[in-house]
């Protein structure tokens, strides 16, 4: 399990110069991903984003590639001395003929008006090497990182979920005695209210069979039992990402315990209930940030 925070960050020696890689991931309901590459390496977007795709699904992702460009680099981007050569002897000519001397043609005037000043080129296919290279490194830290954290949201979710588990067999252990005082309850009423009557016996019979299938909550407890062992097993899966499908169970577990609520009139059960509810916006709150 992995959450979908996270950092990688990975630098290696490139026949250019220093290559970095940053990635960054935070939580995000559906996966998106920014991409910033100096604009030599810009052809390899599509390349970069394919790569990262790959081992992320889930989550706003920045990736961030930086380039340092080495001396043998960087002399490459001077101009060339007989291109500003020709240069001066041409502007030499454009002063002399206003009235200006050859000296107004300084070092400084040839390079800012020199507008043939290379520029780098890196856009070669041997250059992705490096820079995949570099990439790999970099998304085997932030997987480190959210492997790392996404354990530790495993741990604190399955701790909940067996205090949820434990609060469920405490309302089953309640839950026939408070259909039971319901039901006495409810005959005490009617025999206030009617004579007793065999036409009330009658009545009675089917008023209490009728409220206790109204109040019955075995099959909420049941289902809520089945979203707990799936829980479970999502917290132990390899195969993908498990946040959406945890979402998923979280939302119906809600919808159980809710049931459960709204049917039961006993206090007890509604103490348990809360509890419940309390148990499962934490957990909530920790599946936000689950891939």
């Amino acid at each position: 399990m992995k959450s979908m925070t996270g950092f990688g960050r990975s630098e290696r020696e490139a026949p250019f110069g220093k290559l970095v890689v940053e990635i960054q991931s935070v939580n995000r309901k559906y996966f998106e991903l920014n991409i910033s590459l100096p604009k030599e390496f810009s052809r390899f977007e599509n390349e970069v984003r394919k790569k990262v795709s790959e081992q992320v699904q889930r989550g706003l992702v920045w990736v961030r590639v930086y380039i340092f460009p080495n001396a043998s680099t960087l002399e490459s981007l001077l101009p060339d001395v007989g291109l500003l050569q020709s240069l001066r002897e041409g502007w030499e000519k454009i002063a002399e003929a206003m009235g200006y001397g050859h000296k107004a043609v300084d070092f400084r005037f040839l390079v800012e008006h020199f507008s043939e000043m290379p520029q780098l080129k890196l856009a070669k296919d041997e250059d992705f090497t490096p820079i995949s290279e570099c990439l790999d490194t970099a998304l085997k830290a932030l997987n480190s990182m959210k492997s790392a954290e996404g354990n530790e949201l495993a741990r604190d979710i399955s701790s909940r979920l067996s205090l949820m588990e434990k609060t469920l067999s405490e309302i089953e252990q309640v839950a026939p005695d408070a259909v039971a005082k319901m039901r006495l309850k409810l005959k005490e009423r009617m025999e206030e209210i009617f004579a007793r009557t065999e036409e009330l016996d009658e009545r009675l019979l089917r008023e209490v069979a009728m409220f206790a299938e109204r109040v019955d909550i075995s099959e909420e407890i049941t289902r809520f039992r089945s979203h707990l062992v799936q829980y479970r097993d999502h917290l132990k899966e390899r195969a993908g990402p498990a946040g959406r499908k945890m979402d998923f169970l979280t939302q119906e577990m809600g919808r159980e315990i809710n049931t459960i609520g709204s049917k039961s009139m006993d206090s007890r059960i509604s103490h348990f209930v809360v509890d419940v509810k309390s148990e499962l916006e934490k957990v909530r709150e920790q599946i936000q940030n689950i891939e």
